[in-house]
Order: C-alpha cells, then sequence, then structure tokens
C-alpha cells in the first residue's frame, strides 16, 4: 500500500522519504517529493524503491550509467597511479553530478596526462585541484580536499587508507567505509556548508568506532559532533534536510580549522590570493543563493 503525499508539507514530505530510503516503503512520489528528493541527491533511489515509471527515472538512470562509464574508463587510466575514488561508493544509489578522485601529488599531473589522451579536456588547474571534462562531466584530480585553495584535510591521510571497492559492478581504487564517513563530514562541514539526505545516510549507515578514532585523529570531532546533531534533529524534530549552515558559520568553521592546524595553514596564502579574482566572487554569490550542491 503507497502512503498519500496530498496536502502534506515538506516536514511530511521529508519523513515520507525517510522511511522509503530507510525502511523501502512504497510511497507516492509527487513534485514535492521529487524536488526534496532532487536537492538531497536521493532521488534515483527513491524512484527505484517507489517502482517509479517514466521520463525522469530513465534520465536518472541514463546518468547513472554515463557515470559508471565513466568510472570504468578512468580507472582503467589511472592503473600504477596511486589513486582512490571519494564521495561515490555510497550506500544509496544516486547520480553523482561529477567524478572526484584523490591522486598523489607527484602523480597528478600524470594522471591528467593520461586523461587527456582518453579524450578529456583541461578545464581548471588549481594548486590542490585539476579539473578535466568529457562530455558534460567534470571529473575533479585532488591533491588535497580544500574549499577555495584552502586545505581542510590532507590527502595522504585518506590515500593511506585506500582499498578495493565495488561500484555498480566495477571493482575500483577507494577508501575505506569509516574513512568515507569521515571525510562526507569534512567535505558537508567544511567545503559545502550543506548536508544533505545523501550525506546523513552515509553517515548513520557506515558509522563506526573506527570513524570516530579517525575523527580524533584528525580533530574534527567539533564537525562530527556538529553533523549529528543535524542528523538527529532532521530525525526527531522539524529540520528538513538538504540544511545550510549560515555562511558566517561555514566561513568561521573553515578559517579555524585552516588556521588551527599548521599543515594547512600554507594554503591559507593561496585562498588570500583568489579573493578578488572574478571566479571566487560568482563562487560567493552562488554560495549564498543556493539551498543544495
Amino acid at each position: 500500500m503507497r502512503t498519500t503525499t496530498r496536502g502534506l508539507n515538506d516536514v511530511e514530505r521529508f519523513r515520507m522519504m525517510l522511511r522509503a530510503l530507510i525502511n523501502g516503503e512504497r510511497i507516492e512520489v509527487d513534485q514535492g517529493i521529487i524536488r526534496l528528493a532532487g536537492l538531497n541527491k536521493v532521488l534515483l533511489h527513491v524512484l527505484r524503491v517507489v517502482d517509479y515509471r517514466g521520463e525522469l527515472r530513465w534520465k536518472q538512470e541514463d546518468g547513472l550509467r554515463r557515470i559508471i562509464n565513466m568510472v570504468s574508463e578512468i580507472e582503467g587510466a589511472l592503473d600504477g597511479i596511486e589513486h582512490a575514488f571519494i564521495k561515490l561508493i555510497k550506500p544509496v544509489v544516486y547520480v553523482p553530478a561529477d567524478v572526484d578522485v584523490l591522486v598523489r601529488r607527484d602523480q597528478v599531473l600524470l594522471a591528467a596526462a593520461k586523461l587527456t589522451r582518453l579524450g578529456y579536456r583541461l578545464l581548471l588547474y588549481e594548486p590542490y585541484t585539476i579539473t578535466l571534462v568529457k562530455d558534460g562531466i567534470n571529473v575533479d584530480l585532488y591533491i588535497h580536499p580544500s574549499a577555495a585553495d584552502l586545505t581542510y584535510a590532507r590527502g595522504e591521510e585518506f590515500l593511506r587508507l585506500r582499498t578495493r571497492g565495488e561500484y555498480h559492478g566495477i571493482e575500483v581504487n577507494t577508501i575505506d567505509r569509516h574513512a568515507e564517513v569521515v571525510l562526507t563530514i569534512l567535505h558537508a562541514i567544511y567545503k559545502e556548508g550543506i548536508l544533505t539526505l545523501n550525506d546523513a545516510v552515509t553517515i548513520m549507515t557506515w558509522l563506526s568506532n573506527d570513524s570516530v578514532k579517525l575523527c580524533e585523529q584528525l580533530r574534527c570531532r567539533n564537525a562530527m559532533e556538529l553533523a549529528l546533531s543535524i542528523i538527529l534533529s532532521s530525525i526527531t524534530g522539524s529540520l528538513v534536510l538538504p540544511y545550510k549552515l549560515s555562511l558566517g558559520f561555514w566561513a568561521m568553521n573553515l578559517l579555524t580549522r585552516v588556521l588551527g592546524h599548521r599543515e594547512y595553514a600554507p594554503s591559507l596564502m593561496q585562498g588570500i590570493r583568489r579573493i578578488w579574482d572574478a571566479r571566487s566572487i560568482t563562487q560567493f554569490t552562488n554560495r549564498v543563493m543556493r539551498i543544495s550542491y
């Protein structure tokens, strides 16, 4: 029996979406559910659970197939290079907006060169990231996870936690699940300033003692506690995900992390150099306006 959505507000729709994701409950999908699921990066998962038939489902499935094919191509191209796909393998089915790969610093140019031979075009070259594009899909090669050139984690801290994983039938280099939880928290709190239901389900499903220990080691316990408090409020209260941190609170958190860790401080000068360039101003405007990412 399907649960109807007639006359519901966003809080009630969010509760229904949670039940669909966690319990596999068949719910009625209306435009409000579709909007919330899209903002929370769980749309395809919801559409599969309710066995939705229509163009929206087929577009999502096609988008996922394109990502799977690209991941397979990249994994083959980077054979012999120390790398790991990040923010890709999750406990929910979704269509990533782009493909993120962590690469060892002294091999990132080689990785970029190998991909350009396969038709990937250089889009952006930054101190800690090289962005390439092919068929409308961006591929970010990260040396260190960063926001506006400010490093909030060291790449090698996660590369040493590499493992083999499966992404829709393809064996790839990725990072351990407990590390993925920590990176999900760092990315949501320090880079995006937004926590989605995709993030929340990843954290809730894969959180472990090893995740807590890694967070202690990387000195990001405050970020973990903040993320968990947001998730708890979305389950027990009236908070609806995605949840956006205030711009000032996000900026303060990021700067506090960078300034409070000697190994991240050198990236501060990179961030300062970018303050007044045109792309930074555009990104700042987008950050102010957006409600998801």
